[in-house]
This record gives C-alpha cells, structure tokens and sequence, in this order.
C-alpha cells in the first residue's frame, strides 16, 4: 500500500487531470469521474465500497425521483396553463421580465430547471414575435431566473440533493428542506432586482437575429436533391426559378465529390444535385411545397400519405444524439420526423444534414409525423421550441390531482411527516395510479449520466479524506490565508473558491473537491456548527452565470438566444459578486458568525 504523501499525490495529480479532462471536453463526465475512481481503486486509496456507496445514498437516489417527475409535471400541460396567461402580448418589456422573474423564480424551487426552461421556450419565443424583440433580450435572463430559484428549497436543484449526499455521507446532520430558504430569498430577492432593472443593459440586441425571426425564427439550411425525372433536369438556376427568391438563397450546390459554393445563374442542373438553401423557416417550407421539381432525402412525406406538421426543436446537453451523424442516428425512426434544416449559433453549417455531426444546441427543423409528440416526450434528447400546430393530449383533472400530490408531498416531507425519498416515492405511485406514463416513458427521463456523475463524485471526495489531501489543503489554506482566525472569512474563502472550480469545470466537480477541504478547514478551526459553510458551498456551486456550459440551461438558451460566449461574462459578472456577498452575509448574521 502506498504511503500517505504518494497517495496524496496521486489524487491531486488525478485532480488537476480530471480538471483539464472536463475543461477541454476529452470525454463525457461520467467517463472522466469514472477513470478517476478507478484509479483510486487501483493505487488503493478507496475500497470498492468507498467507490459504489453513492449508489445507494439517498439524496442522490431523489435526484434521479425528481427528474422523473419533473419530466412528468412537464408532459402534463399542467404548468402550460399557468404560462399561457402570464405572458400577455400587452405588456412591456420590464413588466415581461418581472413576471417571468418572480413566476419562473418561484416554481424553480420545486421544479428542475431543464425541463422548466424546455417548456417555457416556445412561450417566450412567442411574447417576442408578437412584440418585436429580439429572442437575446429574454432567454439568458430565463435562465438565470432558474438557477436563483434553484436556491431556495433542498429540492430546486440537483446541486443542493449532492451537497447534502456529501453531508449525510461524512456524518453530520442532513440538510433541511427549508435550510436553504432564508438565504436563498436574499439571492432571489437580489437576482430579480438585477435581471429586471440592470442585466438587459448588458443583453445584446441581434438585430440580424431578429430579422430572421420576425419571420418564423432565425436562418436555416435546407438540404434538396434533384430527383430522377425531375422537371428541373438540365435546366439552367435562372430557367428553374432559384434565383431571387424571397427569403431564401442557393447557397451551394453538390455534385458528386465537388462542391459549387458560389452557383450563377447558368450553372445547368443535373440528376442527383444536392441543392442547398439557406433561408428563413417559413420560406423553406413554402419552396418545398411549390416546387415538385426539388425532393427531400428521407422525408417522411412520401406520396402524400401523410400530413406532416412543422416543429423546431433543440438538441438537450445529455442527448444521445450529440456526436452521431443524422444519418447514423437513424432519426427518423426514432421520431417519426425527417431533419428539414439546422442552425448552430445562428452560424449557416455547409455540406450534406445526413453527414452532419450533431452538437448540443443544434436547432433542428423537423418535418413530424402523427406520433412525433409521444416519441419525443418519451426522452430528453430534443425539446420542442415552436410548432405550427399547437397539440395538447392531457386531462385537466389528472394533472390537478397531480398537483395538488406534489405540493402535499414536499409540505409533509417539510414539516417532517416524512422524508422527502419517501415523499417523492409517494409521488411516483400517484404518477403510477394515475396513468401518466409508461414504464418505458418514465426510464427515459432517468438522466443516469448525471446519476453516476454524482454518485462517483462522492467516491472522489472519499479519496481526498482517506488520502489525507483535504486536511494538507485545508491546512495550507488555513496558514497561508492572511491570518485566517474568523469564520466569516472562512465563509467567504469556501463560497469563493467553490463558485471558481464550478465555473473552470463543473458544479459537481467543484462541490466535490470543495466539500472535503471545508470539512477540514472547519475541523482546524474548531467550528461547531458547519451548516453555513455546506449551504455556500451549494449556493455557489448553483451561481454559474458567467459561462454557458458550467450549467446546462445556460447552455439550452446559447443557440436559440444567438448569445456568444462573452455574453455571459458581461450579463454574468455582476450577478456572480452580488450573489456572492448575499449569500455570505445573509448565511453571516442568520448563523451569528459576524
């Protein structure tokens, strides 16, 4: 077995990797935190129980019950009717953002965040057509507006559920479900303050995006082919009537291996041409119904069989999608839909959609069969953002009687009838009885990725205590820091340097490698009570504003919005400091540390 300081230095080296593995995106998470286990396991410094106990911990066990719910409540429609009376076309663009803020804030504190954002998009989407504002004015503040609300109860986010699995693992009192609420209404407070009144004056204004829009919602690529027979054939780009067409350009043409990326107007067309257009959604759709001479590969609309609705969508950040062609993932069956067109960061992609390589954010125009609305709700890997025709298969009483489960669920679990694994079980027989979902309906929206990053995180921070690592850490932050004798500091420090790792790599990861150096840092200064120092760790591994991937509805609104990395930055920054001296001295006087 090796000794302490090797041991010590292997996980700080395993560390520093996983680091730069997450930051440069060599591999999935769960991938990156599963190699990191494994080699603790190999140099012996964990047990194979230290590496599997997180499979059975609690706290992350109602991570996996929330998000099934959570996906439930979102295919109910039952939230779809609070929404469609809160965003009138008559009011004001502030007013806009307040009730969304305060709405969005409060619901984000039972709900989880992804499928809240999923099933608000095309609601916001909709408020700025009717009002002419660009969709970069209104989805980052959604955003936001999801992650302070995560902040005020155990349950609004999956940041707070693995604070408390480290909590409960290490041995001290689990977290309560309203420890989070006093601070968290001061961040709340504070957040909405600043959304409403300060962020859009950092927001930017895509004009360009807006133009596009005002249309059907921004510019697409299309990808046609001229049939066999068609009546296009050897006809000239002007005789076919591809020229100056409203809304839409000939953008290249593929023949065979050779590209044409600038076609005039008597470039002849021949059989087996890959026409590429670039347009607008709307536009596109006409062209293609107008023009018998152009075809669609693999459309699902063959020989007039089948009525086709028109439908964006956006590839999630866990899709399982994301690196397969859209050729490879055999789309169309798996959704009854045929890929139209793409748009990546408001950016044209050139070459053939079967070849195409999908990224998280991609937007997709689909083209979608009779039962596209079962397919897609059955998994996280697209969210629908606007649809031609609005569908709705759910019963109003059914999701009230789920509703009004939910809510008598969490306020037992937080009074303590009943701990909240057991209020979420509780729940799930409710969604059983009531018929809410297939067995196969309900796997699908378990997020396992995340499941196994959380639970193999734990085994990480184990591998810091058995080492000896976060006592040295602790130790040298505690010598090092200019003469660090208060807790307020201590305070301060460990909000800091969570918040930091969080936004360098991930939440997960920074709350992992945080949680075991602040338990020994507050070992080293004697402190008695440590639930303030646990609250800021999750209140600053949840306060990523300044990046779009740290947290994964930052990254669902980065290409529907038309947002840039530096945006974040310059919407972020401000709320990141706020939201850091909030949560300190509100944490500071509520627990008398000053």
């Amino acid at each position: 077995m090796l000794n302490p300081e090797i041991q010590q230095i292997v996980v700080l080296v395993t560390i520093l990797a996983m680091m730069l593995a997450l930051f440069k995106d060599w591999a999935k998470p769960v991938l990156i935190f599963l190699a990191a286990n494994i080699l603790f396991l190999m140099f012996g410094i964990n047990s194979s129980g230290d590496m599997l106990a997180g499979l059975a911990n609690e706290q992350l066990l109602c991570v996996l019950l929330l998000l099934v719910i959570s996906d439930v409540l979102r295919k109910s429609g039952l939230l779809d009717v609070v929404f469609k009376s809160l965003f009138p076309s008559h009011v004001s663009y502030q007013n806009f953002l307040l009730r969304k803020a305060v709405v969005v804030t409060f619901i984000s504190g039972f709900v989880n965040n992804t499928p809240l954002v999923a099933i608000l998009m095309p609601y916001v989407y909709q408020w700025c057509r009717q009002k002419n504002i660009s969709p970069s004015k209104v989805m980052l503040p959604l955003s936001y507006t999801t992650i302070l609300g995560g902040t005020l109860t155990l349950v609004g986010t999956s940041t707070n559920l693995v604070v408390n699995g480290f909590v409960t693992q290490a041995g001290f009192k689990p977290l309560g479900f309203f420890d989070f609420t006093i601070a968290g209404i001061g961040i709340a407070t504070v957040g909405i303050l600043y959304v409403v009144f300060i962020m859009p004056n950092f927001l930017p204004d895509r004009q360009g995006l807006l133009e596009n829009y005002n249309q059907s919602l921004r510019e697409y690529i299309v990808e046609t082919f001229i049939a066999k027979n068609s009546p296009l054939i050897d006809k000239t780009i002007e005789q076919a009537g591809l020229r100056h067409l409203k809304g839409l350009y000939l953008a290249e043409i593929i023949r065979g291996d050779e590209l044409i990326p600038a076609v005039g107007p008597t470039e002849k067309l021949l059989e087996g041409d890959v026409l590429i257009f670039a347009g607008e959604t709307e536009t596109i759709v006409d062209l293609l119904q107008s023009n018998p001479g152009l075809s669609l590969p693999g459309s699902i609309m063959k020989e007039g069989k089948e009525k086709a609705n028109v439908v964006e969508c956006i590839v999630s950040a866990q899709s399982s999608l994301i690196g397969q062609t859209i050729r490879d993932s055999n789309f169309r069956a798996l959704f009854n839909a045929s890929v139209v067109a793409v748009n990546r960061n408001g950016e044209r992609v050139r070459g053939k959609l079967g070849k195409l390589v999908l990224e998280q954010g991609d937007l997709l125009l689909l083209m979608t069969g009779h039962d596209f609305d079962d397919r897609s709700n059955a998994t996280n890997d697209i969210f629908v953002i606007n649809r031609l025709k609005e569908i709705t298969n759910f019963s109003p009483v059914k999701s009230a009687l789920l509703g009004v489960s939910i809510v008598a669920a969490f306020v037992l679990s937080a009074i303590g009838v009943f701990t909240l694994f057991k209020a979420l079980l509780i729940i799930l027989c409710v969604i059983g009885l009531l018929n809410f979902g297939r067995y196969n309906e309900l796997k699908a929206s378990l997020d396992l990725d995340l499941f196994f990053v959380l639970a193999l995180s734990l085994g990480f921070a184990k591998a810091m205590h058995n080492s000896g690592l976060d006592a040295t850490i602790a130790s040298g932050i505690q010598e090092s820091a200019l003469q660090l004798n208060h807790p307020v500091a201590l305070l301060f420090i460990v909000y800091l340097a969570t918040n930091v790792l969080s936004m360098l790599v991930s939440n997960k990861a920074g709350v992992a490698i945080m949680f075991p150096v602040t338990v020994s840092l507050l070992k080293l200064m004697a402190i008695s009570d440590p639930t303030p120092y646990f609250l800021a760790i999750a209140f600053a591994g949840s306060a990523e504003f300044m990046t779009p991937y740290g947290y994964q509805t930052n990254l669902m609104v980065y290409g529907p919005g038309g947002y840039r990395f530096k945006d974040y930055i310059r919407a972020g920054w401000m709320l990141s400091v706020m939201c850091l001296f909030v949560s300190v001295s509100i944490l500071a006087t509520v627990y008398h540390l000053w």
